[in-house]
């Protein structure tokens, strides 16, 4: 007898009702708080970073003890007790961004100037050739009294083999802000700069000589500088025993300086997904910690008393850890490298103690700490893809080792399960850490690397079994004077490991170029994250809710008609799939991150970027959306001369009200604050007339330490329904190769 349809759909939703309750159950019965805790800590510090204005901080940490304080008192009644506690990690995260911001306050160039500079050098970085990117102390700048002077500066000088850390010098140099970023939603060099310390960016101009008096360091710098020092001789040491792209790609992978790698080296690494190699990371870390740990507890096991008493695992985890520390030190304490070394130590603590390592407790432990004490991280990629790819390797980790395994019997077949289990392990690592990865690479890079599989399964096991043991053995080597032999052996398995790296770049489709997205569309994509780690049953299927809304975000989010940037005198229109750059060769850093944005691969010099821009001694002009024209003029006169022909006016001269009142202008002032402007287009008025959505990189009204306030009135967003076609430019014959000012200092500045 066939039952009715409405008692099947009635039996139906009592069996998923019964599902989804046994589930939640389950859930609440695995519940971990300390793995929500850096959830709500993230969203408190994108709270302050998101604040239009510099927020205080009396107020928002009588709040956060307050909430500590009631969460403490109801810890009885579980419900309030867990809510409590995030409101009070949303509270702390925010607390703990804004004490981050008033420790490292200190002021920044408010224009560019340049001067004589008399300072200590901290740091030095060698470039290709004998130029190198240094940083400098200021005891004295021109121009500038001493409470408006940068604690750091950063300059690029052209002969700088002969500059070493600790230096006291007198220089000129051309300074500028830290630059903003280089598009809305861009990476923001000035909020690092800031956090770094640096005020200023810029190159030094004619000769470096001796300081008239030697500038005093800190303890605190003269130990910065004498690891620095020891880093860059041990990279000479490298660079000069293997020669070559290799040399420099070994020193990188053991001091830490990458700026001597080839361009055409860091583009095949980043087209094969191998660059990571490159950073002394998480694979570094593990790779040295987990090396040593090895060899510590192989010669504790030679002492009988050890292995009975004492116990050899836990021993050489304790151990490791001072040498891991220095490792941390020595390879300049970066980022990565720092938050790398935090996970390890985790990790060798537990294994010390006698508990799990791998868990996602560890994990959520070990970005706690890092979202208290520089929660900046938190909006960089290093940070979001190296806590993705951990967290969901540990997932990974958890899964594999629930399944039962068969133990045979036969040595042979243990070998060659052993074998199979191991290219197994490492295939899953690397498809769990893309898929984890892949989205914050999209947004910030906008590159999704799609054959990193092939190429991390091939390489890996050189940069594990290879490289890495010859450099510990090079360094051990060194001091005695025998290290040549390892460091001219590491060449040679880096030269395989650039075979790799170049081999894939060259295929096909080796890598995507995404267009940019919007940081919704992100953060539905951490949100799937952040699902897949706390939830431990089926329910984590509803992972698949937010990714889904992700991708429809990141598929259709609108490209911009122009972007607008570098001091105002560079431009990228668009026309349907056309792009026109309006800029000079000094441009070109800010124009690549313009076109990877749009999801376009070509290079700015590409000539077909050139083929519908008209030029003259003035200005050029190129042929944007919806039929109008952009104009991107270099003179007050030429813009005056434009007024209402053009659909945009845009240029690095103050464009008066006269020609506001016309039209869309872009102008200095404008382009001054905003740092950056993507341009849409909206749908035409009632009257026929093109509209405009303006999208600024930094926002005109607030006021940031790191991005200080200039507010500049948006004139018109509405140009004239008459528009001037496009058969020639406006004024004379067109010159191609117009040159168009002085460029935006860029982040290798």
């Amino acid at each position: 007898m066939a039952l009715p349809g409405g008692m099947l759909f009635g039996q139906g939703l009592q069996r998923l009702l019964a599902w989804v309750a046994a589930a939640l159950a389950a859930e609440m019965a695995a519940f971990e708080l300390a793995l929500v805790v850096p959830i709500f800590l993230g969203l408190g510090v994108i709270a302050y970073f998101a604040a239009p204005e510099e927020p205080g901080l009396v107020f928002p940490a009588f709040l956060t003890v307050g909430m500590a304080c009631l969460a403490y008192g109801l810890r009885g009644r579980w419900g309030l007790h867990v809510g409590l506690v995030c409101l009070t990690a949303v509270g702390a995260g925010f607390c703990s961004a804004k004490l981050r911001t008033m420790s490292v306050a200190a002021p920044q160039l408010s224009r560019s100037m340049a001067g004589a500079v008399t300072g200590l050098v901290l740091s030095v970085e060698p470039r290709l050739g004998s130029s190198a990117r240094i940083v400098i102390r200021p005891v004295s700048v021109e121009k500038l009294e001493p409470a408006a002077m940068p604690a750091r500066i950063r300059l690029t000088v052209r002969k700088g083999s002969e500059i070493r850390a600790g230096d006291s010098v007198s220089l000129k140099a051309i300074m500028r802000p830290p630059p903003p970023p280089a598009l809305p939603g861009g990476y923001d060099f000035a909020r690092d700069a800031f956090f770094d310390g640096i005020g200023g960016v810029g190159f030094a101009a004619g000769k470096i000589s001796p300081a008239a008096s030697p500038v005093e360091a800190s303890w605190a710098e003269a130990f910065t500088i004498w690891i620095d020092r020891q880093r860059n001789h041990l990279t000479r040491r490298i660079v000069e025993t293997i020669q070559g792209e290799n040399g420099a790609i070994a020193a990188s992978q053991v001091t830490g300086k990458r700026g001597q790698i080839p361009g055409d080296a860091n583009d095949a690494l980043r087209a094969s997904g191998l660059y990571h190699v490159v950073s002394i990371s998480g694979l570094h870390m593990a790779l040295f910690a987990g090396g040593l740990f090895g060899l510590i507890r192989a010669m504790l096991a030679l002492s009988r008393r050890i292995v009975l008493y004492r116990g050899t695992k836990e021993l050489a985890a304790l151990l490791s850890l001072l040498p891991a520390a220095a490792y941390t030190l020595f390879s300049g304490a970066e980022v990565a490298t720092v938050r790398s070394f935090l996970m390890t130590a985790i990790v060798l603590l537990a294994v010390a103690l006698g508990r799990n390592a791998i868990t996602r407790r560890n994990v959520a432990l070990a970005a706690s700490f890092v979202l208290l004490t520089t929660p900046e991280q938190l909006l960089g990629p290093s940070f979001q893809m190296s806590f993705a790819a951990v967290a969901m390797l540990v997932i990974a980790h958890e899964q594999w080792s629930r399944r039962e395994r068969e133990k045979s019997a036969m040595a042979w077949e243990r070998a060659i399960g052993g074998a199979v289990t191991l290219v197994l392990a490492m295939m899953l690592t690397t498809i769990v850490a893309s898929l984890a990865t892949a989205p914050f690479s999209a947004f910030h890079f906008h590159r999704l690397t799609l054959q990193s599989l092939a190429s991390n399964l091939v390489a890996t096991p050189i940069v594990s079994f290879l490289i890495m043991p010859l450099a510990m053995l090079a360094l051990v080597a060194e001091p005695f004077g025998y290290g040549a032999p390892f460091w001219q052996a590491m060449g040679w398995a880096v030269g395989l490991f650039m075979q790799v790296a170049r081999s894939v770049a060259t295929w096909p489709g080796s890598d995507l170029v995404m267009p940019q997205f919007s940081a919704v569309a992100l953060g539905l994509f951490a949100l799937t994250l952040v699902l897949l780690t706390i939830l431990r049953t089926r329910l984590a299927l509803l992972a698949l809710l937010p990714l889904g809304g992700g991708i429809a975000l990141a598929a259709t989010a609108p490209l911009p008609v122009a972007l607008f940037g570098a001091n105002g005198h560079a431009a990228l229109v668009r026309k349907g799939d056309q792009l026109t750059v309006l800029a000079q060769r000094s441009d070109a850093f800010t124009v690549q991150q313009w076109l990877l944005a749009m999801g376009d691969r070509r290079k700015p010099e590409d000539p077909t970027l050139a083929a519908q821009r008209l030029c003259d001694r003035e200005g050029c002009s190129a042929p944007i959306g919806e039929g109008g024209v952009f104009m991107l003029d270099k003179t007050a006169n030429a813009a005056e001369e434009d007024c209402g022909r053009v659909s945009v006016l845009a240029g690095p001269v103050s464009i008066g009200a006269r020609c506001a009142a016309l039209g869309l202008t872009l102008d200095r002032e404008l382009i001054r604050a905003a740092g950056s402007i993507a341009l849409y287009a909206g749908p035409r008025g009632g009257d026929g007339r093109l509209t405009w959505r303006i999208v600024m990189a930094r926002d005109l009204e607030g006021a940031r330490p790191w991005a200080p306030a200039r507010t500049k009135p948006v004139a018109s967003a509405t140009p004239p329904a008459t528009q001037a076609p496009l058969v020639d430019s406006p004024r004379g014959s067109p010159i191609p190769d117009a040159d168009l000012g002085p460029s935006q200092p860029n982040a290798d500045d």
